[in-house]
């Protein structure tokens, strides 16, 4: 079989929601055509969706080796290496008692997440709850709106910035 036929099938699985086996079907793809860069790009896209990230990463870094002057690739890479920041920073503060030193920490991962991938509005959102525990209200308040921005129906944003722009203006 073809690596064309091979991505065709995984297309398929992609159809049917079934991105485990869409993935076998791109691997197939990569291992007949393995410096085709649009394959390892196509499975670095079916790993995130999956929620697969350390593998989206590297396939997707794969692609960019392979292919650097595509914008897609470069865009996917950065929206992939956002998420493992985003993801990092939230398991830090996922410790029982994060310590400044841990927050600020946390705070530096979303700050160099959103330099990646400005619509990372996790990244965002988790960033103005950090600026919200430690009483920085303008800055939570500038977090919270671009997060709401790129979650405009989310209820419990809408609630969060409600909660600081009142928290704010008692501090004023």
């Amino acid at each position: 079989m073809k690596a064309e036929e091979y991505v065709q099938k995984a297309y398929q699985c992609i159809l049917q929601n079934d991105f485990e086996q869409a993935v076998e079907w791109f691997e197939k793809a990569i291992s007949a055509q393995p410096d085709h860069a649009e394959h390892y790009f196509r499975c670095s896209v079916t790993y995130a969706r999956s929620g697969r990230l350390e593998q989206a990463l590297a396939y997707a870094e794969h692609a960019v080796r392979l292919a650097p002057q595509q914008d897609e690739y470069v865009l996917h890479l950065h929206a992939q290496e956002a998420r493992q920041y985003t993801e990092k920073a939230r398991k830090m503060l996922e410790v029982d008692r994060a310590t400044p030193q841990m927050r600020q920490d946390a705070i530096l991962l979303l700050e160099r997440a959103i330099s990646l991938d400005p619509l990372c509005g996790d990244a965002f959102l988790l960033l103005a709850l950090i600026y919200d525990e430690l009483n920085e209200y303008k800055l939570a308040v500038q977090a919270a709106r671009e997060a709401a921005a790129l979650f405009p129906h989310n209820v419990q944003l809408a609630n969060l910035m409600k909660k600081l722009c009142q928290q704010m203006n008692e501090q004023i």
